[in-house]
């Protein structure tokens, strides 16, 4: 993000000069390009810096849209972007030509595309591709005829989580087992509230029994200090869930209505 630019586009909306002087110390707390990341300003400065691409492809939306039916649809989080373009063989080459004008809109900005995370997938044929944390794929109904796009936790998403577990465990020194569970409680709840609207069932399940092994061992490893000899096998999941109150609520909640965009 170029300062000058994003300075500007806030300028044309606040006229405030206090609020542009404090905009202006916090975006030159990231050096002389970018804004601090991880501050709540970031991805509200994104959305100001994007706003107009985000009007321009909401344009195209409505141009090429046939009644419900919508050729090319536009979807963005801060600075992440996917463009979905209709697999109808009247529409060969758009979604080519939607990454060029993507392309165009971000030259005037100062922006470039990753080009390692930039390319054009083809759901029809089975490709899959990556938004937030998830994993998209056309695949077919069980049941029925049709299909629907199942989102999946990323692998990196799970290793991530797993990651906190250890890590939570590793640090936990002599902190008493029933703060250090409310520790994970607290770490694996945001993580499953975050994928649980997706097909999440399988992932939930191997971190699920991920989190379980990591206590029973932890458990073990603090009764052996006590010169008592005991398998991690023993603790039961009664001991885990009733007495220590192991994290348990793993069901997944679908989005409402995304039955509609199959």
């Amino acid at each position: 993000i170029q300062h000058s630019t994003l300075l500007d586009k806030i300028a044309k909306r606040i006229q405030d000069p206090q609020v542009l002087r404090l905009v202006k110390q916090v975006i030159k707390a990231a050096g002389k390009v970018g804004v601090p990341q991880g501050g709540p300003f970031s991805p509200l400065a994104a959305n100001i810096y994007l706003n107009e691409i985000d009007w321009m492809f909401d344009e195209i939306r409505r141009k090429t849209a046939q009644g419900p039916y919508e050729a090319v649809n536009y979807h963005r989080f801060a600075d992440d972007i996917v463009i979905t373009v209709s697999g109808h063989h009247t529409k060969r080459g758009w979604a080519e030509r939607a990454l060029l004008r993507l392309r165009e809109q971000l030259v005037p900005l100062g922006v470039e595309l990753n080009t390692e995370k930039t390319t054009v997938v083809d759901t029809l044929h089975g490709d899959a591709f990556g938004f937030l944390g998830f994993d998209l794929r056309r695949v077919r109904k069980r049941a029925g005829n049709g299909y629907f796009i199942r989102m999946t936790p990323k692998k990196k998403a799970r290793q991530a989580i797993k990651a906190k577990i250890r890590d939570i465990i590793r640090h936990g020194g002599s902190t008493p087992t029933v703060k250090l569970i409310a520790k994970l409680n607290a770490a694996v709840a945001g993580w499953v509230n975050y994928f649980r609207v997706g097909n999440a069932s399988r992932a939930f399940s191997e971190v699920r029994d991920y989190l379980e092994m990591k206590v029973r061992t932890l458990l073990t490893r603090r009764k052996r200090r006590q010169k008592r000899s005991v398998g991690w096998r023993r603790w039961s999941n009664e001991y885990l869930y009733g007495v220590l109150g192991l994290y348990w609520d793993w069901k997944t909640r679908p989005l409402s209505g995304a039955e509609e965009f199959a």
